[in-house]
Order: structure tokens, then sequence, then C-alpha cells
């Protein structure tokens, strides 16, 4: 398994989320879209659930969820959050994606959503490749993958930059500054560096925390061959003209 860079950034990520985004989860049109496709108690794997929000939402919409991450971390973080959300537990397993199979029967989802530019990941290719024809190997027939990302040819077009979130978020008497530095090299391919720093407030003091972590970019275009070459078929790019993200939605074929 690769290193845990997500593990010890699991306790602040939900800082980087409004209250309203951690009960509703992912708010990415074209991942909305899709779940309006899926029948009421469709079975569902979240194959990126970070600290559970999108499984928790999931759950609260009538879909059967399981879900992995590949962070122990974020995954007990994971954990936590159902316990305490008064939503169902779900089986939530800490692996890789190419090891998908070992801990889930072939062909029994209806949909898995690899959500939150989880993808960028994969460090090649291949590797990206491997973990979609898991993905594929877990549907049912006709079933769908939806996976979104940031378009990287913007991202390398804006370079490197410092964003601040607008809004400060207030939790148990703690505020909270939400910043992210891209870190874009010269070279399209090469792997880019997102540093999450969340900046802790409590009264005169301010606290800056940094998380770095590693991004291998890919052409919208490389992403859906990719899909087709790891046997998905009806690959469909939602882009929105002046957003860097964009969702993907792909089916096993019958």
């Amino acid at each position: 398994m690769a290193p845990d860079q997500y593990g010890s950034l699991a306790a602040d990520y939900h800082w980087f989320f409004d209250d309203i985004d951690l009960f509703l989860g992912c708010d990415t049109p074209g991942v909305r879209a899709a779940m309006s496709t899926l029948n009421p108690g469709a079975h569902v794997l979240d194959a990126a659930c970070g600290i559970g929000i999108d499984v928790a939402a999931l759950r609260r919409r009538g879909f059967d969820v399981l879900a992995s991450d590949a962070s122990e971390g974020m995954a007990a973080a994971a954990r936590t959050r159902l316990r305490e959300s008064d939503v169902d537990p779900a089986k939530i397993v800490t692996s890789d994606w190419i090891d998908l199979p070992k801990h889930f029967e072939e062909a029994v989802f209806d949909a898995i959503f690899c959500i939150g530019n989880s993808i960028a990941h994969t460090p090649d290719a291949t590797s990206m490749i491997d973990a979609l024809e898991a993905f594929r190997s877990l549907l049912v027939p006709g079933g769908m993958l939806v996976v979104d990302s940031h378009d990287w040819n913007a991202i390398y077009a804006a370079g490197s930059q410092v964003m601040i979130e607008p809004g400060i978020v207030e939790r148990d008497g703690i505020r909270c500054v939400r910043t992210y530095s891209w870190h874009i090299p010269d070279g399209f391919g090469a792997p880019c560096v997102l540093e999450i720093a969340p900046i802790f407030l409590d009264g005169d003091r301010a606290e800056l925390r940094s998380y770095p972590v590693t991004m291998w970019p890919f052409t919208r275009s490389e992403l859906k061959r990719r899909m087709v070459v790891a046997g998905f078929e009806s690959v469909a790019l939602d882009v929105i003209p002046g957003d860097d993200r964009y969702t993907a939605v792909a089916r096993r074929p019958m």
C-alpha cells in the first residue's frame, strides 16, 4: 500500500466543508446528476470515502452504501462520523483500489463513486487503468462508474498559486481560514503538490497547519481513453465552461 498522505489530515479535513456540505455531501453538478439516476436502494460503493461525508449523504438518500479509502486515518474518521450522525453503520475498508476485489464480491455494485479528485493519486496510466479495471469487476453489467477530476490543463494554465476559501468556518469556538497552495511544475505530466493549509484562529493566536499531497495530472481525453481501455463503454464527460472540475460517467458493458 502506498504511503498514507492523508492520515494526519483526517482530523482537520472537516474544516474544509461548510456545515451544509457536511450534511449534503458532494456539490459537483455532474456527480449529483449521476446520483439522481440511481434507483432507491441501489447498492453503491464510495471508493474514495475520505472522512465519510458522501457515505452518510448517500445513505440518507436511501442507497445501500459500502465504502473504502486507501488512508486508514480517513477510514477511521469516516467510521466515527457515521457513528455520530444517526446513520446506520456502513462497512468501510482500508484498501488500495486494485485490492478492492479482495474485499468485495464481483459484480455486486450498481454504482461506484470515485470522487473528490481522488483518481489523480494514480501515478501513471497503468496504475489508473488497473484501478479502473478493479472498479469494473465490482460493477453489475450496466453498472455506473462516476469519477470527478480537476481539469489539469486549467490547473497548469493558472500555475502555482495560493487560494483562500471565502468565509471563516467556526466550530466549538475555534475559527478556521481555509487555504490551499498549488505547486505546479513547468512540464505537464510531472507530479503536482497541493498543500492543504488550514489556519486556526483561537483568540489572539493563529496556527497554520500544512498537509501536502501529491497528484499526477492527465487530460480529459486521456481519462476517457483509459476508461475505454479498462473495459468501460458509454463514457461521457460533463464539462462546465469556466469550471476547473468535471465529471466522467461510464458503464460496465452488459
